[in-house]
Order: C-alpha cells, then structure tokens, then sequence
C-alpha cells in the first residue's frame, strides 16, 4: 500500500562565525597547449542557476593539472585523495577489490542505500553492477575529465534522491584543437598496470567536436606477493590465527572424538582450538584482480544563429576483471560402514576407537588443480542532448533528454559443487549424511548409492595417489553462479532560468523545470539447487523491476546587500532559496528544500551557512518485486559470536560445553547455522537532514594563500541494510530474527523461516539456528565534523614558484543505531559495519621551475580501534546491548607520493610532458587490521610502491 507523505516547512535564517584553517589542491602546473580552447564553465555543481557558484556551500574541485599530479590511472584513483570521501589511500581497484568504486562523501550511508549522488555534467547516467547498483565513474576516459567537483551538503533540492551527504560531479573536457596522446605504465612488487589514450578536437565558429579514447590493463595481484597477508597472525603482538581446519588430504574427526587429526597418517590429534588451525586456500586467490577497460567518449556542440545552442554526448565504456580463487572446502560426515561406505574410508593412524563415521575438512584445490576464478563484466552506453533556447535578455530553456544502458555480469568459474561432492562422499547432498531428509524448497531425498571406486569421492589421500575417479574429478566442479543485471534510466528534463526582477542590491535570478524519469532492471540469476551438478538441476531466476518519477524544482537566489549600500563589515548578502518535490511510483511522494547564505564581509573574507532535507528512494530491486531480489538466498553459516542469555535463554539448550543458567552469554562458535538474506518491499525512502557554516579567506595582504573552512552536520535515518549478526544477537528490537533449535531444525522449520529463499549451499549435519538478515529500513547515522583547507603559493623572480597546502577531513562526533527504537552508539574511530575515521589529511609541498615540476604528497588517516572481527573482543554494555569498547587499535596509515614532470615546448612530435610518479614512495606496509587479510582495504592499499611512467604528447 502507498503511502504519501505531506511536509510542511519552516525555514529560518542561520549565520555565524567560525573560525581557522585549511584545504588545499596541489599547484597547478603550467598549461603547455596554447591551441587548446577555453573550456566554458556552464555546468555548476550544487546549483540549477546557470553562471552562480552554490551559494552556502563549499566546493573541493580537482583539476587535469592535480589529475596528473596525483599519478592515478583510474578515475577511483582520483576520488582516493579527496578527504572528503570515504577510501583515502585505498588501492584504485576500489574497496572491494573489483573494478568499481562507488563514490560515499563523510562515509555516510552504503551500497544498498548510498548517501552520495553520482553525476556526470551534471545529469544522471547509468547505474552499474549486479548488487544494488551504483555510478561506476570509470566508465569515462580519464583523459576526456575536465575536473571532478565535490560538494560535501545535502543537495536532494536540487537533484532529487541520494545526495545526503552530498554530490560528485564529473565535468568533461567541452572543446579542443588538436590531438592529444597520452601514455603510462605502472610497476609494483608482483603487478604492472598499463594505460593509454587518444583524444583529438576541433572547433570552428559555431561549435565543436571531440573525441577520446582510454585503454586501461591493471595487472592482478596475487595473494603470495604479500606473504604477510595469510590469514595466521598469530606472530603479530595480540594477533590470532584465523587459518582452518580444512585441509588438503583432509582433517580428521571421528565420531564421539574431541581430537582433530591433521591427514589420515597422523598419529597425534589437535584440540579443536583457533590455535591449531594449520591449513588455509589463501595462496590460490588474488588480492587485486585483472582488469581491462575500454572507454570511448564523443561530444559535439553547434549553434544555430544566435538564439540556438545542441549540445550531444554518447559514451561507451567495456570492463572485464578476473581474479583467481579457491576452488572450495567441504566439511561434512563420511562413514566407514553401511549403507553409505565410502571404499575410500581411513581411519587416522593415531585412533583406537571403533567409530565407523568421521568429520572431515577438506580442502579441494590440490585435487582439482587452479582454474577457479571470480569474474565479471558489463557494457556501459548512454547518449544525452541538451537544447538552448535563448529568449532574451538572460533568459534561456534548456530541454535536456538522456538515455542509458548498462549490461553487468557477475559470478564464479569451475568452483567446487557441494553437493556433487556430498554424493561423492557420503550418496547424499546433505552434511551430515541423512538418506531421509528432502533438500529444502523441493521435494526431492537425492542419493546416490552404493558408493564405488567409480562414483566415490577420496579426500584421505594426497592429490599426487588421490583414488577419485576422473568422471568424478570432472562432476566436482559442475557448478554455476552466475548474475546478469541490465539497468535502463531515460530522462527529460525541461528548465528555464534567467532574472526575475532587480532588487537594489541586484538582479533576482531564478530557475524552475521538470523531470520525468524512468529507470528498470532486469536481472537474471543462475545459481546450484544443491542437488548435485548444475548441468542436471540447477536454480534460475529472473526478476524485472521498473520505477516512473515526476519531479519538479525552482530554484531562487537573492541578492540582499551589495557593496553599493555601503553597509559595514556586510560588502554583500545572498540568499539562495531552492526546493523540490518528487513522486515515485514504487512508494509515493516526498519534498525537500534547502536554504543557504553567503555573506561577503569583504574582498578577503566570505562567510556561508546553509541547511537541507533530503532523501534516499529505496533500492528499486527491492521495493518493486515480489519480495525477493537477486541476494535472496540461504546457506551454512559459522559465527565466532556469543549470545546473551538475557535475549536467547534457550541457548543453554544446545549442549554448549560450560554454557549453563548461570552463565552470562555463550559462544556459538562451534555450532552451525543457516543465515537467510532477503529484501522487504515494504521500505521507505531513508531521509536526511544537515545544515553547514563555514568561511572562506584569501587575505589581500598575502597574495596567494586561500583558507576554507566549514563545520557540518549530517543525519541519515532509515537506510536500507540487512540487520548485522551482531547486531541481531545484541538488539532487543532485532533479535526475533534470530531462531534457535535445541534438537535441529527439521525441514519443515527450516521451510517456514526461509519460505521460496533459493539453498545455495549444502545444509549442515545439524541446524542450531537460524539468522535471517532482511534489508529494511534499519540503518541511522548522525555525524559531525570539520573540513578545512588551505594552499598557499608563492612565485619568487628567479626560482620559481614554491607551494604548500593541505585538506583535512575531521570527524567530531558519528552515532549509529539500527532500527526504528535502536539506542545510538558512539562509533566514532571505529570501523566496522558503519563505523568511522575520524581524521584523514593530505598535504602537499610542490615546486614548479622553469619546465621542472614537483609535488611531494603526505597520506595520512588516523589511527582507529577494529569493531570488525577484532582480535580483542567488542566490549558490550549490559543495559543497550551495544557495543561500547574494546577491539584491535589499529595504526594510524601515513604514506607519501612523489610527482615529477618536464615539458618540452618543442618536442620530438609537438608539446609533451614527461611524468614519473611513485605512489607510496617508502613502500609502506598497511597498519594491522585483524580482518581477514591483515589490513583494511577501505583504507590502504596492499600494493606497496607503484612506480609509474607516463606521457603526454600534444599536437
């Protein structure tokens, strides 16, 4: 049922002073193309006014001169310098190790629910990915950027939903005359990554056109290049082992055994402790994976007379990455004798007993051999005109119309199939062997027996005298999961602007227009039904979702003092005044308005202050379907967590060792478990609120320094995530989504939690309980903090001139709760499902000489405790239930960058510039993270020194 939403507002006026310090952009270096046209600033960020800057607000841009200095070659690799942004000092294959980085200013929000909006020139283009999609910014040529504009406020009056915590805008070059050919190749310990572009224009008295053209290879990184990677930290002060049990032959247990047997020879068990964890697949995956992109931008731009202006874009971006992986582990119950004998069955050497059944472990990557790999891929393609209208005066109507297409793919190749070889090991696809038990959501008890010599599956012996047949060896990795997502946005938008009338202080200038968007996804998925090979029996899915959105905006900026009334200490006073109003199809109607000031005290000094609602529409996958999308699923499921008696008291009943009445809580860590992931689409929008206050200061008595400063604050409540586990297992409000099962749940129990969710892994031996992690509304985020900025640059007569500068981003408070009656938890410098950093900076000193240029960058985010799977146990207080403290301390990250170039006026083919650039320059091992690979990728970069040498010819 719709339900609309009807706002009343009342705005007021908010002006102060504030006071100090700093950001700044590196020094730009000298422009050696003097055919090259200046470039038009039309579009503006932050504002529907043509030819105003935001009033109220802040803008960080950064420039193709600081493009260069920086030395990225992806334009993620741009946004990792910008303190504002979530992911400073990450590696440019983003956070999560793929190809794709989504943009998130103050680190407000995440994927399913993304707080930062995403533009290209100012309009909206297609999302990417096959997972709550995103704006992938790397579907531009990196040499087609003109400048990246980031603006740190909320925004939804203006562009409509996702700018919360504000916008990024990607302007494109507009005009330029002749040829431009660019160059690169990157060289680090383990991988070498290499780029190159063409870019040629031309324009003449009525227009132009332009062409560009990027290529970029990124060469993987695998997870040996950086032994100190592997999950074992136990040699780290504090660190644990997070290795396994899963072992190539197998680990051992036999049943009614405590002991854990390393191989079949063994003549010793282990204590089933974290200690003695000895066996890991880490060497068979990669950390960074193989990328290549291919991305063609054309623009052209005519005008018909003098009132007539057709401005058109088409753009075509390819991607396709691979990283290798683990070819998979089992754990599961084979038998010795009955019925389900496995001819292979051995008994450890060093057990006596009679057990005729045993657990064993098993890691499958030496039988099978390499050739599993994670990959995916998708086709990026859009087309915009926009057409002016000049009526008169400064009146004109633009009539922008936008239409878009990505194709992404996402999956795994020639992994291991759990319940092929279940069969093989036992003649059923359940764990624990049970010949009764009907695979949940069919009506099928699959076996297979007898087992021979030619249908059973050996894990006793070592791949080099491993007994497993080869039509077994080839049935193993009959597996599929595969995602498909076809996203579609079409746009028209229609706005005229111009002055309204003159007040003493100057012209009223206004803006007003309409939207009407359309967007769609078509999503595909095949995946195993867990019922032995995908060729046979496998799980596809097809979801079509689609969403119509009516919008309409004005915008009005007022001047209210100006520098002829002679008014002291006040040389000028704007207000601008914007609102918008935005129907949804999917879930209703909701409005947001900002107001904002500008107060020039005079031509050093300008104060500024603004405040805004705003808005996040619920993830269309989610809300448009049947209630289920592309995640939903459930699996096998472990979790090193413990469960309070006061939420869960029939914990006492699942036969934990020492967990009795009297306990406090009990951990869970040695039971199995199945967790449920599915969408609700009965979800709201996510709403937000924030206001900001801020100065900038460029003295006229210091010619050459520029000081920026604003203070913030920002709320996000109701953001669409799945409820965390340890979230669930803490939370009042929250903990009915977790169900426990003194004797197992049985079939029918399982059926009635996870309802028509898809199995897409082998069901345990025994279920304890069962998590069910639904997306809703849950998420609510408040922050403050401080971004400052300053740059200072001094031309001396005879060496040149020398630069510094530097951007902080600080956070000064970040609360969390999740749930509508969630108590707020401080999360300020802690990482975790939405924790915060709450200080990153980057400073730079340059030097530019003659045709000399250099630039030397310092990195640096602050230290912060882990809340992530630390090695230290969260510390939870005992009235919320919510985390309060403990955790890992972990380092504070500081790394430093070098940029050097020369140009030559007169080169060998026209104008060029050399660069060298050292990311990274003294080879900075990242601080210890306890995740799973030692570091946070959020944060470093497991990459070390990257070297990289590049071009720049133009002709």
């Amino acid at each position: 049922m719709r339900r609309v939403y009807h706002r009343l507002y009342t705005t007021a006026s908010v002006l102060a002073i504030a006071a100090s310090a700093a950001w700044v952009a590196p020094a730009a270096a000298q422009n050696s193309n003097p055919s090259a046209a200046p470039v038009e600033e039309v579009t503006v960020t932050g504002t529907s006014i043509r030819g105003t800057a935001p009033v109220g607000s802040s803008v960080t841009s950064v420039t193709q001169e600081d493009i260069k200095a920086t030395g990225a070659t992806t334009v993620q690799g741009i946004l990792a310098n910008v303190p504002q942004l979530a992911g400073m000092g990450m590696v440019d294959s983003g956070a999560t190790g793929r190809n794709a980085q989504q943009a998130i200013i103050h680190q407000l929000g995440q994927s399913a629910s993304t707080s930062t909006l995403t533009l290209v020139d100012g309009h909206r283009v297609p999302t990417s990915g096959t997972n709550h999609t995103f704006v992938d910014p790397n579907m531009l040529p990196l040499n087609m950027i003109e400048r990246v504009e980031v603006l740190a406020d909320g925004v939804s009056a203006v562009y409509g939903s996702d700018a919360v915590a504000g916008v990024v805008n990607f302007i494109t070059r507009k005009r330029y005359d002749g040829i431009e050919l660019t160059g690169s190749a990157g060289f680090a310990d383990g991988k070498q990554d290499v780029n190159y572009g063409f870019l040629a224009g031309k324009t003449w008295d009525t227009g132009s056109a332009l062409f560009a053209y990027s290529f970029t290879r990124q060469g993987a990184l695998a997870d040996t290049a950086r032994p100190w990677t592997y999950p074992d930290h136990s040699n780290i002060p504090g660190g644990k082992n997070r290795a396994s049990l899963n072992c190539e032959p197998a680990s051992l247990q036999p049943a009614g055994q405590s002991l854990i047997y390393l191989n079949a020879t063994s003549t010793t068990g282990l204590t089933n402790t974290q200690n003695n964890f000895l066996c890991s697949d880490w060497k068979y995956g990669d950390l960074i994976p193989k990328t290549i992109r291919n991305n063609a931008m054309t623009k052209i731009e005519e005008n018909f007379g003098n009132n007539w202006t057709l401005d058109a874009d088409l753009l075509y971006a390819s991607r396709t990455d691979a990283a290798r992986m683990s070819r998979g582990t089992l754990t599961a119950t084979a038998f010795g004798a009955g019925a389900q004998a496995n001819p292979f069955y051995t008994t450890p050497a060093g057990y006596t007993g009679t057990a005729t059944s045993e657990t064993i472990r098993w890691d499958s990557n030496a039988l099978l051999g390499p050739g599993a790999y994670t990959v995916s891929a998708g086709d990026t393609v859009y087309g915009d005109v926009n057409l002016e209208y000049r009526i008169g005066g400064d009146w004109s109507v633009d009539l922008l119309t936008m239409v878009g297409r990505d194709d992404s793919s996402n999956g795994f190749v020639n992994t291991l199939n759990a319940s092929v070889a279940t069969l093989a090991l036992n003649g059923t696809t359940n764990g624990g062997g049970s010949t009764t038990q009907v695979v949940p959501n069919t009506n099928i008890i699959y076996n297979q027996l007898p087992l021979t010599t030619a249908n059973a599956l050996d894990v006793w012996n070592p791949a080099a005298t491993n007994r497993t047949s080869a039509a077994v060896i080839k049935d193993l990795t009959n597996d599929v999961q595969n995602s498909h997502l076809v996203s579609g946005v079409n746009q028209a938008r229609l706005q005229a602007q111009g002055t309204l009338l003159d007040l003493p202080a100057g012209p009223v200038k206004v803006a007003f227009g309409g939207e009407a968007n359309r967007t769609s996804i078509f999503e595909y998925l095949a995946q195993a039904q867990g019922t032995g090979p995908t060729s046979n029996a496998a799980v596809y899915r097809t979801w079509h979702f689609s969403r119509n959105i009516q919008s309409a905006y004005v915008e009005a900026n007022i001047p209210i003092v100006s520098a002829a009334q002679g008014i002291p200490f006040m040389q000028s006073l704007t207000l601008d005044l914007s609102g918008r109003f935005d129907h949804y199809s999917d879930f209703g109607n909701t409005a947001n308005p900002k107001i904002a000031f500008d107060w020039r005290v005079n031509d050093d000094l300008k104060l500024r202050a603004n405040w805004s609602t705003s808005f996040v529409a619920p993830p269309e996958d989610e809300v448009g379907g049947d209630g289920t999308w592309n995640g939903a699923s459930y699996a096998a499921t472990t979790n090193n967590a413990s469960l309070p008696l006061a939420l869960f008291p029939g914990v006492t009943q699942l036969g934990i060792p020492g967990c009795t009445a009297a306990s406090t809580s009990c951990s869970i860590a040695s039971l199995n478990g199945l967790q449920g992931s599915n969408s609700n689409p009965n979800q709201q929008p996510s709403k937000g609120r924030g206001w900001g206050l801020g100065f900038d200061y460029a003295p006229s008595y210091l010619e050459g320094l520029k000081v920026g400063f604003t203070f913030w604050d920002a709320g996000f409540k109701g953001g669409s995530q799945g409820a965390p586990f340890t979230t669930v297992t803490t939370s009042k409000a929250l903990s009915h989504l977790m169900t426990l099962y003194p004797s197992c749940a049985t079939t029918a129990q399982i059926k009635a939690i996870m309802g028509n969710l898809p199995q897409v892994g082998a069901v345990p031996p025994c279920v304890s309980y069962i998590y069910l992690q639904e997306n809703d509304g849950l998420l609510n985020l408040s922050a403050q903090g401080i971004d400052t900025n300053f740059t200072y640059a001094m031309p001396t007569d005879h060496w040149g001139t020398f630069s510094i500068g530097d951007a902080a981003s600080i956070f000064t408070k970040y609360l969390q709760s999740i749930g509508p009656d969630g108590v707020p938890f401080n999360t300020l410098n802690r990482s975790g499902s939405h924790g915060s950093i709450a200080f990153q900076m980057r400073g730079n000193v340059g030097w530019d000489y003659k045709n000399y240029g250099v630039q030397l960058f310092m990195n640096y985010t602050g230290s912060y405790y882990n809340w992530n799977s630390p090695d230290n146990p969260v510390i939870t207080d005992p009235v919320t239930l919510n985390p309060s403290g403990g955790g890992d301390k972990v380092a504070a990250n500081t790394t430093f960058d070098l940029n050097l170039t020369y140009d030559f006026n007169d080169g060998y083919v026209g104008n060029e510039q050399i660069l060298l650039n050292i990311r990274n320059l003294f080879d900075k091992m990242p601080p210890y993270d306890s995740s799973t690979f030692g570091y946070n990728a959020n944060i470093a970069s497991p990459v070390g020194r990257l070297i990289t040498i590049g071009i720049t010819t133009r002709l």
